[in-house]
């Protein structure tokens, strides 16, 4: 009796929903947690009728199907239906029915128990919006997976299927579903499948299936609908799960202690009850699995934490004043999130036991780091678009400003030298700006062959006015170039970000840094802390500074894109991530060696190749000279004033416009004027692109030249596409202009 009555009491206290149904369905039981979730009290609920409590109008045809239902289950069915409160609210929530019966085995009712999912629903369904994006995870995953036509038919599966019940792929795909269901759950299938396509989900589904062998399979699903662009059926998404021993265990459980038992069972969760004493005196079947065992009488803290002691976290203080407590850990046993619910359980004794629930959030974690990550690099790529489309057109006017003071200056003249550096740095930061859009992918990286010893020549002189004087720098380069398959403004970039590391690493008590740059050669796949490498010939370069070093704990991050260790205002954390996507698109390899107080060593190898180097393309003073009419459109009154006079120097006749507009109206009022049109992409009212299709209208053989600082409605391919005759990329010398004008114009 003493056992029945705390089964009795547990019921009552515990947060699932307790219901009992007459033979004509009318509420015989309704416990406190029913009361919680529908909102009616145990007296306003007794004697009604499930379709005046818990149904809305669309789920009435339940009531006739259940007894039926319950019977061909032999033990109890579970689904997960939509239901209403006492306030109209539609909540979802999982259901397990079973029959009740009298001493003499005669059905008298249905006992229930059911727990409010709506949250865990919706937080799916938005999670399974997503799926296509995680499609990679389907085909790996633990779980299996299988898409059905209208007709049911299998038109996709993963490998986990497949071995799940011991076919292949071609043995399996475009036969029905029914086929590998056990013939007593035929019907089901048949039955439910149109209800499954209607409602749009399934959770918790399962069918006993037959393997290839013969042997028996009980198997869980929970799908998702696909619709087409129209909103009709496509295909359905299922993911499966092999629950045998689980329905085994819940079978044998329920010949004793069946509401118990069942209750406790039916959760995905891992949930264990101890005593006062701290002392496990319940574990489900999911948390004896998480232990490894059935610690039933151990102290939960040595059996589940392997602690010596009681937990620092734990809650049961706050338990035995009935407070339910809810919070967030990450096991140390397997790094997982999990969200700990704590229940209060009262005992006949006066004594107050704690129902521990786990629910697993790792990869609703996981998700969502991936997810914020993601937002993160693509709110770098717009921002990369916005400052190379201003940043560039700042450096085109400096860079044509400078141009047009060197004519006026003689060369003996020391303003001459000055002004040469000034277009010198303001091209070298134009490679910068192209650098910012390579890594945020918005511009395709061009690799060529390369003299690498002289780019890292180049980097070194220009990075030694940017590190403070108290740092020495010290080179060991080779007489020979070496050359390597690259993009030198990378090259150059990854040495910026390593010196410039560094160097704030010693800017306190200064220090050396020593750069070597030798040829080395691979000849297995994994040399001295380098993995993934293909045989061969590397350049191989190595920067070792006298700085603190890298505390080990964090030294396997310090590749992540975010991850810094720097004061605010010293680092946004990617200039590390930086040097590693361009090592790694370069085909190369990094590491890094550390010891504290000892200070730090980077080592990188990229591939040799055989070939000669290109030499990239100069800027030069000889420009091509032309007498034509040349229309200049851009909304910035100083680029426009300033390549006026360079095109006028060089002989061309020019008419310049802010406006669009303006512009379009000018060229209509006289269009045989102009030889030819140059305009920016981006202006206001009307894009460059948009201003060349209308002046073309006018006039078919008008040739139109395009010159953008950053736009991602338009590249040089595209700018082909629409029939546009040249395209620019500021920042541009005028010897660059001249030449394209005459290549336009030249045919």
């Amino acid at each position: 009796m003493e056992k029945e009555h705390k089964l009795a009491t547990h019921l009552q206290e515990t947060p699932v929903g307790v219901l009992s149904w007459d033979m004509d369905f009318k509420a015989i039981e309704w416990n406190p947690a029913a009361e919680t979730i529908f909102g009616y009290t145990k007296s306003e609920a007794l004697g009604k009728h499930a379709t005046e409590l818990i149904l809305p109008e669309e789920m009435k045809e339940f009531i006739d199907d259940l007894f039926k239902d319950l019977i061909a289950q032999k033990g109890g069915t579970r689904s997960t239906n939509e239901n209403i409160t006492k306030d109209g609210k539609r909540i979802i929530c999982e259901w397990y029915n079973t029959t009740l019966k009298d001493m003499d085995g005669n059905v008298i009712g249905i006992g229930s128990l059911f727990q409010d999912v709506t949250e865990r629903i919706l937080s799916e369904k938005r999670l399974q919006e997503s799926e296509e994006r995680f499609r990679i995870l389907f085909e790996n995953a633990p779980l299996g997976y299988q898409s059905l036509d209208a007709n049911g038919d299998l038109i996709e599966l993963n490998e986990t299927w497949c071995n799940l019940l011991g076919y292949t792929k071609e043995e399996v795909l475009g036969k029905n579903f029914s086929d590998f269901i056990h013939p007593d759950f035929k019907e089901i299938f048949k039955e439910n499948f149109p209800k499954f396509k209607r409602i749009g989900y399934i959770l918790g589904i399962e069918f006993e299936m037959i393997k290839k062998d013969g042997s028996e399979i009980i198997v869980a699903f929970d799908g998702k609908i696909g619709h087409e662009d129209d909103g009709s059926f496509k295909q359905t998404h299922c993911v499966l799960s092999d629950v045998s021993e689980r329905r085994r265990a819940l079978d044998a459980l329920q010949d004793s202690e069946e509401k118990y038992r069942t209750m406790m069972e039916s959760m995905k969760d891992a949930a264990y009850i101890c005593s006062p004493e701290l002392r496990i005196e319940y574990m489900n079947a999911i948390m004896i699995n998480r232990v490894g065992r059935d610690a039933t009488g151990e102290v939960c803290y040595k059996a589940i934490y392997d602690q010596d002691k009681k937990c620092s976290w734990c809650v049961f203080d706050q338990i035995e004043r009935n407070e339910p407590v809810e919070y967030e850990i990450v096991d140390p046993k397997d790094n997982n999130h999990y969200v700990v619910s704590c229940s209060p359980i009262s005992n006949k004794d006066g004594t107050v036991s704690k129902l521990t629930i786990y629910h697993d959030i790792t990869q609703i974690k996981t998700i969502e780091e991936n997810l914020r990550q993601a937002e993160k690099m693509e709110s770098i790529g717009t921002l990369a678009g916005g400052i190379a489309h201003d940043f560039n057109n700042l450096l085109y006017m400096i860079v044509g400003n400078t141009e047009l003071a060197l004519e006026d200056i003689p060369k003996w003249n020391p303003a001459y030298a000055n002004l040469e550096e000034i277009k010198s740095a303001s091209l070298r930061a134009a490679g910068i700006v192209k650098q910012l859009l390579n890594f945020s992918r918005k511009t395709d990286q061009k690799m060529i062959p390369i003299k690498a010893v002289a780019v890292i020549k180049d980097s070194l002189k220009f990075l030694r006015s940017t590190i403070p004087a108290t740092i020495e720098i010290h080179q060991h380069l080779p007489e020979d170039d070496i050359v390597i398959l690259a993009d030198s403004t990378q090259i150059n970039q990854a040495m910026m970000n390593l010196c410039i590391n560094a160097s704030q690493a010693m800017e306190e008590t200064g220090g050396n840094l020593n750069i070597t740059v030798k040829l080395t050669r691979s000849e297995t796949k994994k040399t001295n802390g380098f993995e993934g490498l293909t045989p061969g010939k590397y350049l191989k370069i190595t920067l070792t500074d006298t700085g603190p070093g890298i505390n080990p704990e964090i030294i396997n991050r310090i590749f992540d894109p975010y991850f810094t260790t720097k004061a605010m205002g010293k680092g946004s954390g990617m200039g590390l991530s930086i040097v590693h996507g361009i090592v790694k698109n370069h085909g190369g390899a990094i590491c890094v060696d550390s010891n504290l107080g000892k200070g730090t060593t980077f080592r990188l190898l990229f591939p040799v190749v055989d070939e000669k180097a290109v030499n990239e393309t100069k800027t030069t003073d000889e420009f091509s000279l032309g007498t034509e009419t040349i229309l200049f459109v851009d909304d910035e009154q100083a680029i426009t004033d300033m390549t006026q006079k360079g095109l006028e120097k060089i002989g061309y006749r020019v008419e310049t416009s802010l406006n669009p507009l303006k512009a379009l109206d000018l060229f209509q009022s006289k269009p045989d004027t102009f030889d030819l049109v140059i305009t920016d992409m981006t202006m206001p009212q009307m894009t460059g692109a948009k201003l060349a299709q209308k002046l073309k209208e006018i006039r078919s053989d008008i040739p139109v030249i395009i010159c953008t600082g950053h736009s991602s409605l338009i590249d040089e391919e595209k700018a082909k596409q629409l029939g546009i005759d040249g395209y620019l990329m500021k920042p541009v010398v005028m010897a660059r202009i001249a030449k394209e004008i005459r290549r336009v114009l030249d045919p």
